[in-house]
């Protein structure tokens, strides 16, 4: 053989056919050169297929194995397709329960061990073991074990296509201690399919299909799993169909979209980084602890979110930018449940996208100081009638425009806002800032352009809501640059309960007709100005 085998298999549509017994291929390699397809079959019972050395054809391309063992093992020891590869393999993929195992690699670091389909074990294997490192293929590749941990890797792996589909079907994978996984079919066409991930000891995941799809369950529990990264820069669509739990970064470079029940990605103070849209009607939770979470792609601008979730839990400090919530049309980007973003030890909280349009009780929150960013330009703000609250956090404009937040998204209605903190706009910048909640309640509990002034402003210029505002400006500052309209026509009660309300252009406060229906109480002796 080409490899140095001495075991050559020359006749045309070899067969090699057992009741019940073992068919082994002892210490030598063996050399497949009949340009054709060589069979062994051992039956239904428990005959075992042994290759006690290295497996390779003449070339050609056209030297094809197929094997059937029923409950017999079946073992390659050596390297199969080192140097001249086979033109197919197939083992019990239609029949038997039997182990596989490959102890040795199929191809090399340059070649494919198999050029042609590859079908590795079926829906009753027991299980299949790769216990090297390169597992190389230039053609369609499956591999099926029983449900479970079945597809087991037992050192540090990568399995690669030239551009074609790699499908891990029906068993788990599992990592076995120090077994990264590293998955890559190019940089064109080649899917990647895997029902599940598991690991013992924070094993590494890389997931590259290149242009193609991924498609992939639960990834990880516990401890299982070190750092995961899923997609490259040919940005194939990747569809998440479990929880994703990990000790290191998560990135997931493409196009996601969310299936199969409510999906999770927690990590232990590390970064997940989300660089495409999300879509999918489904809950999305992200935990990241102590690392950021970055979403540069909008989410449910195509398929909307149900739920979503982001470092809601108080004593997750990490930073979390997200770029959009939404598109450019009338539908909400995540609706019917709630949307939290951020908790009270949120470092920064940074807004840089132009559309946040929601369709459930919204929350922002991040830790006191000037930690809720909005560095978009123009950006809107809004729900379909739906409470929204700015939590703890001020807020800090950060791009010339008008930014607008409102629960009218669709029409008016109730929906009340409510922000905690102070609003700024930013030195250098021409800030507007309008704020209408229609007939829900409006409160703005911390003073409008204390530090950096807005330039028009404008707070419930729609709806029979109440309005409340503590200040603009302060002693030594205008907070608004231009005209202020506080209120409206329907607006039931207008409350200043702050002391300083200082603006350039005209100040117009508006409420409806009947008494009292304007409300000056800065409280003590503290006066108005």
């Amino acid at each position: 053989a080409n490899s140095g085998g001495n075991i050559d298999i020359t006749g045309t549509s070899a067969t090699f056919t057992t009741t019940n017994a073992n068919v082994g291929f002892a210490t030598s390699g063996v050399d497949l050169a009949n340009n054709g397809t060589t069979t062994i079959n051992t039956g239904a019972g428990g005959g075992t297929v042994t290759f006690g050395a290295g497996l390779e054809s003449n070339g050609g391309d056209n030297d094809a194995l197929t094997i059937t063992s029923g409950t017999g093992t079946v073992t390659f020891t050596g390297a199969i397709g080192a140097t001249e590869e086979l033109g197919g393999l197939t083992v019990n993929s239609t029949a038997g329960n039997a182990t596989i195992t490959f102890s040795s690699t199929i191809g090399d670091g340059g070649n494919a061990g198999v050029i042609g389909t590859t079908a590795i074990g079926g829906t009753a294997s027991t299980a299949v073991n790769f216990n090297s490192t390169i597992y190389k293929f230039d053609g369609a590749t499956t591999i099926t074990a029983a449900a479970g941990d079945t597809i087991d890797i037992g050192a540090a792996a990568t399995f690669t296509t030239a551009n074609d589909n790699i499908t891990f079907a029906t068993g788990n994978i599992e990592l076995a201690d120090g077994s990264n996984l590293t998955i890559d079919t190019g940089a064109g066409v080649g899917n990647v399919t895997i029902v599940s991930i598991d690991g013992h000891s924070s094993e590494n995941v890389t997931i590259d299909a290149g242009a193609g799809t991924t498609s992939v369950g639960a990834i990880g529990s516990g401890t299982e799993i070190g750092t995961l990264a899923i997609g490259s820069a040919e940005n194939g669509g990747i569809t998440l169909k479990g929880a994703v739990v990990t000790t290191g970064t998560v990135t997931i470079d493409g196009p996601v979209t969310l299936d199969t029940g409510a999906i999770s990605v927690t990590t232990t103070n590390d970064d997940i980084a989300f660089n495409h849209t999300i879509n999918g009607t489904q809950t999305l939770t992200l935990e990241s602890g102590s690392g950021d979470i970055t979403i540069d792609g909008a989410i449910g601008g195509d398929a909307i979110l149900t739920a979503l979730s982001v470092n809601a839990t108080d004593g997750s400090a990490g930073n979390i930018e997200i770029s959009d919530i939404g598109d450019g049309d009338a539908a909400a980007g995540v609706n019917t449940g709630t949307i939290s973003i951020g908790n009270t030890n949120t470092a920064t909280l940074t807004l840089d996208g132009t559309i946040y349009k929601t369709d459930g009780a919204t929350v922002f929150e991040a830790a006191s100081g000037s930690t809720i960013l909005l560095t978009g330009v123009s950006p809107t703000i809004s729900t379909i009638n739906d409470n929204l609250t700015f939590t703890q956090g001020n807020i800090i404009l950060s791009a010339a425009g008008t930014t607008t937040i409102n629960t009218e998204l669709g029409g008016s209605g109730a929906g009340n806002i409510t922000i905690d903190g102070t609003i700024d706009g930013t030195s250098g910048q021409s800030e507007a800032l309008t704020i209408t909640s229609g007939a829900g309640t409006l409160q703005l509990q911390g003073t409008i352009g204390g530090t950096n002034p807005v330039t028009n402003l404008i707070v419930g210029n729609a709806g029979a809501g109440t309005v409340e505002i503590v200040g603009i400006g302060d002693s030594g500052t205008i907070g608004a640059t231009g005209t202020a309209a506080i209120g409206n026509t329907s607006t039931a009660t207008l409350t200043l309960d702050g002391t300083v309300y200082k603006s350039t252009g005209a100040q117009t406060y508006t409420a409806a007709t009947g008494g009292q229906n304007i409300v000056v109480s800065s409280g003590g002796s503290n006066a108005v100005t």
